[in-house]
């Protein structure tokens, strides 16, 4: 839903943005207006330093001129010599000046003293050439002219002009400069005021927005509190639903292996008696037929066998009736020996106080291993280690292989990780899986100690006997 602002608060708004941006511009020209004064007056000064170097070298030149004629002494006529050069380039400088941003008016003014200057230096120098050539008295003679004076004179009146325009130029452009840094405060003093009404305008727009916002993230926290409690009854329910479920194909497997050891074991170990009953007495009288019978007492060795091997992976006599590690012992050298690996076992002095549900668990966790090792990893040795200490039993099974892959211990879809970290985690314990710090892979339980008598004494599935002898 769109929120629309009211119309008082739209109104200054824009009014506010509209004065700022006329401001703006106004602003911006007067700052061109100052740029434009501030070039002017520096040009003006540059152009009014240029003129007076050009009129002090000309005095210059004059001064070293008139010693040069009072004592006849060439060293008198050094500043003559020296101005020279510098009086072509300070008029050159003030041509360019004046060209470029001077008037038609200055720009005449100058050619004109130029014109005059030169002709100072030119009777400056044919004084200098007849003093050489007929003497003092005639050079004398020709500055008793008033030539010179009347040159000079018209030098300075020339160069006085030229100074009063500039000043006229320059106090026109500081009136301007003080009229525009005038409008400038009051632009500024505006643009406060307008700023500050903005800022008040934000500012009560922000405070409501900001409560707005505090009310939604107090709403989203109470939405997501609620569903978090929802979440977790979920998971709660999930998680006895597993562990119901684990219970119960436990029972399962333990009543299948207990028919499969009941049942199908009594007839395997009643035919196996019968056809060597059989065999024992048609063993001379025909040869062909004993051998049958031999080969049929293999073959229902072999079903004993297999029979056993399938109890055993249901539901392990050993684990019921000897304990976990005489389990884990077994279950490690029966696949390593079956696979070709080299295995080491690692087992505690006993196992009486480990609850029946954390041995199930800790043996199907170890089985599931196993597998993996056996499938995936190429490895050729297993370490396998069972702890018990007061507070908890652990389960380290370690292989020298390729390793897990990079994030299979996170990947939701492998069952065979899923289903032992949810046995672990059903029994409050910890569990992982990753590289091995010599390679391979590691997998590591950590469950706590739990009351093994209470344990046993809940709804447990019924330990299996052992296999009768004759079966063996």
């Amino acid at each position: 839903m769109k929120s629309v602002l009211p119309l008082k608060i739209v109104v200054p708004l824009l009014l506010g943005i509209i004065a700022a941006l006329a401001i703006g511009v106004y602003s911006e020209l007067g700052y061109r207006r100052l740029e434009s004064a501030n070039r002017q007056m520096g040009v003006a000064l540059q152009t009014q330093a240029s003129l007076n170097q050009a009129l002090a070298l000309v005095t210059d030149a004059e001064t070293g001129e008139r010693g040069f004629l009072l004592t006849g002494k060439e060293e008198y006529l050094e500043p003559y010599r020296a101005a020279l050069p510098k009086i072509d380039s300070e008029f050159n400088k003030l041509r360019e000046l004046v060209v470029v941003n001077g008037t038609a008016a200055l720009r005449d003014s100058v050619g004109r003293m130029n014109s005059l200057v030169g002709k100072k230096l030119g009777e400056l120098e044919s004084t200098i050439e007849l003093y050489r050539k007929a003497g003092p008295e005639n050079a004398q003679a020709l500055t008793n002219t008033g030539l010179g004076k009347r040159t000079m004179d018209e030098i300075r009146a020339e160069g006085d002009d030229i100074a009063a325009t500039h000043r006229n130029q320059v106090d026109e452009a500081s009136g301007r400069w003080a009229k525009d840094i005038e409008f400038a405060r009051a632009g500024m003093l505006m643009v406060t005021t307008l700023t500050v009404a903005l800022l008040l305008v934000v500012w009560y727009l922000a405070r409501r927005d900001a409560d707005q916002r505090e009310a939604r993230r107090l709403g989203a926290q109470q939405d997501k509190q609620r569903l978090e409690m929802l979440v977790e009854e979920r998971t709660t329910e999930l998680s006895e639903l597993s562990n119901h479920l684990q219970v119960v194909r436990e029972e399962e497997k333990t009543k299948l292996a207990r028919d499969l050891h009941d049942e199908l074991g009594g007839i395997l170990v009643s035919a196996k008696m019968d056809v060597a009953w059989v065999e024992e007495r048609i063993a001379k009288r025909d040869a062909d037929a004993a051998a049958k019978l031999t080969r049929a007492l293999q073959a229902l060795d072999e079903s004993v066998q297999i029979k056993r091997r399938i109890t055993e992976d249901l539901r392990p006599t050993l684990l019921d009736n000897l304990g976990l590690s005489a389990a884990v012992e077994w279950q490690v050298h029966e696949v390593c020996d079956r696979a070709g690996l080299k295995c080491k076992v690692t087992l505690p002095n006993d196992d009486s106080s480990i609850a029946p549900a954390t041995s199930i668990a800790l043996y199907r966790i170890l089985q599931e291993a196993l597998t993996n090792i056996v499938k995936y990893a190429q490895a050729k040795q297993v370490t396998v280690a069972l702890g018990l200490s007061e507070n908890a039993v652990t389960l380290v099974v370690e292989d020298d292989g390729i390793g897990i892959p990079e994030g299979a211990q996170n990947n939701f879809l492998s069952h065979g990780i899923t289903g032992m970290r949810q046995r672990v985690r059903a029994l409050g314990g910890e569990f992982s899986i990753a590289k091995g710090s010599q390679g391979g892979t590691k997998v590591k339980v950590g469950i706590p100690v739990r009351d093994a008598k209470a344990d046993r004494n809940k709804a447990a599935p019924t330990p299996l006997p052992r296999e009768a002898s004759a079966a063996d």
